[in-house]
């Protein structure tokens, strides 16, 4: 069956003398795996659509009771070059896609998960700072469409309200990524974040997707940025009961 769909390329290497496969996270068919053959020859018809990072129009034989596929065609379908040709941008980039990579299995869909993605990379191809609070964001709201969604401003055990202010420092409970509150911190186990830190979970609380482009007003400082990183690194292996490759996020640690 031929068909065409939008995608987001997560992966590709190189295959055989003069190919690439691919890993994409497409709209109508989730994670599939794709070989494009000729796509490392000098004159080739796929251009940049191939790359990670790049949002494309992707034709392909979708064969039978297979997980890979042959690419016929391909075109960028949204314009972010700006992604390539920022450090910054294209590590947090990839972090993203490393996490989408990390918890999707082949052909599963899921366009709420694709549509974050997808407007997550839209405004870090527009940033102009503080793009880790991006990557940040998009952890926040990845675990919220898996299911296991965060609750920054109440108190994991009796549902009151919390505010960084109660305390210098909380326990954050790794089940549903909530606070205990102040008299409940000694008694709990779980993962220890500062107070402005917990203060940066609930401003991105907020930030639904419609507010994106406001994400980028957050700044986090490199203590933030480490405990939120080792946090999610944690909560997501808690959750999906594996751990998640962090090579992205330790390279974003030592920069």
């Amino acid at each position: 069956m031929i068909t065409t769909t939008e995608a987001i390329i997560l992966k590709s290497v190189k295959f055989r003398d003069s190919s690439k496969l691919l890993t994409a996270y497409s709209e109508e068919f989730g994670r599939c795996s794709l070989v494009a053959n000729g796509a490392r020859k000098a004159k080739n018809k796929f251009g940049s659509a191939l790359d990670p990072l790049s949002c494309s129009r992707l034709t392909f034989y979708k064969h039978p009771n297979k997980d890979l596929h042959t690419l016929s065609d391909a075109e960028n379908a949204l314009p972010m070059r700006n992604l390539m040709e920022s450090f910054d941008k294209l590590t947090v980039g990839l972090a993203m896609l490393e996490a989408v990579y990390a918890t999707q299995f082949e052909q599963e869909k899921n366009t709420e998960l694709y549509n974050l993605l997808k407007f997550t990379l839209q405004a870090l191809n527009i940033a102009e700072h503080n793009e880790h609070s991006l990557l940040v964001w998009f952890q926040f709201w990845l675990a919220d469409v898996l299911g296991f969604a965060l609750n920054p401003r109440q108190c994991a055990d009796t549902d009151e309200r919390i505010s960084p202010e109660d305390a210098p420092e909380f326990i954050l409970s790794l089940a549903d990524g909530a606070p205990f509150s102040p008299v409940l911190n000694t008694r709990r186990d779980g993962f220890r974040i500062e107070a402005g830190t917990l203060a940066i979970l609930q401003r991105l609380s907020d930030l639904d997707t419609a507010q994106v482009a406001r994400v980028t007003m957050i700044s986090l400082s490199p203590r933030q940025k480490q405990q939120l990183d080792d946090f999610f690194s944690l909560y997501y292996q808690y959750h999906l009961d594996r751990r998640i490759t962090d090579r992205t996020r330790r390279f974003l640690r030592d920069m």
